[in-house]
């Protein structure tokens, strides 16, 4: 199916179900549709280890002072749990930002490159995010998910091995370089990774950069450039993002008061929360749960 005719057939799918800037769910393998008719102001996300297809129109990502552009054509692949910022750069009414995401199965990938004897260019990944041309065959079992997610009967057969093929390509693609680091359990990816994994599980826990390096078996100057380079931002830094945008989500979904909201990630003084809060959003906590949750698509 040629990509235009596929992009109509997202868009179509966009009008008939109400999708919009907001990931929409498809129906397979979790699958998300965005489709955005006009550029956004920069917004936080935090990312999973995803990937995203874009079909039409251009989105920047920011991690730190790194910006990764993925337009037309081009796919993101993101292998590590991330806060960043993103933003629609190139969508209109006529040709909207159109774009298929689809989240990682890091224990599949981590499968499937035992067995494969070279997984792919084995040059070191500089970051988490990267962004690379869409070849043929991702597109087409991109394109093959989507219209799953209309036959059930036979979605039960099918997805798995639909989905082992999609990760197989994204494992071997040419940026796919974090995603075969990841998945060499001992690489230094790998150890950041885990130590990732321990931040976001108990994001209002105090933390020593030491012990973080010792849980990654690194000493601290490795441990911490190496989680700069991956992540583009310091360990404290990274939990402090976390914990912004967990609270955020508290604030804004849960109707959690301000004070509670930053007690339960682990702010002592609701006055610091406050400043904090403000520099990284641009707005005070209670005007910004006043105005409502904010655009986070992919």
């Amino acid at each position: 199916m040629p990509p235009d005719e596929l992009i109509r057939k997202l868009v179509a799918f966009a009008d008939d179900h109400g999708a919009g800037g907001d990931p929409f769910p498809v129906g397979a393998g979790g699958m998300t549709l965005v489709r955005q008719r006009q550029p956004t102001l920069i917004y936080p996300v935090v990312y999973r280890p995803i990937f995203c297809l874009v079909l039409q129109g251009e989105k920047q990502t920011y991690l730190g002072s790194q910006t990764v552009r993925f337009g037309a054509m081009q796919s993101l692949i993101v292998g590590l749990d991330l806060p960043a910022q993103a933003r629609v750069v190139s969508a209109s009414r006529t040709e909207p930002y159109v774009a298929l995401a689809l989240p990682l199965d890091m224990a599949l990938i981590r499968e499937l490159a035992l067995e494969i004897d070279r997984p792919g260019k084995s040059s070191p990944a500089s970051g988490a995010v990267a962004s690379g041309r869409a070849d043929a065959a991702i597109v087409d079992a991109m394109r093959r998910l989507f219209e799953l997610s209309q036959m059930p009967e036979a979605g039960k057969v099918l997805l798995p091995l639909l989905l082992r093929e999609i990760h197989y390509w994204l494992l071997t693609a040419e940026h796919g370089a974090i995603l075969r680091q990841v998945a060499e359990q001992d690489s230094h990816a790998a150890r950041i990774a885990r130590v990732i994994a321990g931040i976001r599980r108990d994001i209002a826990a105090s933390l020593r950069v030491d012990d973080l390096a010792g849980d990654a078996g690194m000493s601290v100057s490795a441990f911490h450039a190496h989680f700069k380079e991956l992540t583009g931002t310091s360990p404290l830094q990274f939990q402090k993002q976390l914990r912004l945008m967990e609270a955020r989500r508290l604030l804004q979904a849960e109707k959690l008061s301000v004070s509670r909201a930053a007690f339960q990630v682990g702010y002592e003084s609701p006055t610091q929360f406050s400043r904090e809060y403000s520099r990284h959003f641009g707005l005070p906590p209670r005007a910004d749960k006043a105005q409502g949750p904010s655009q986070a698509a992919l």
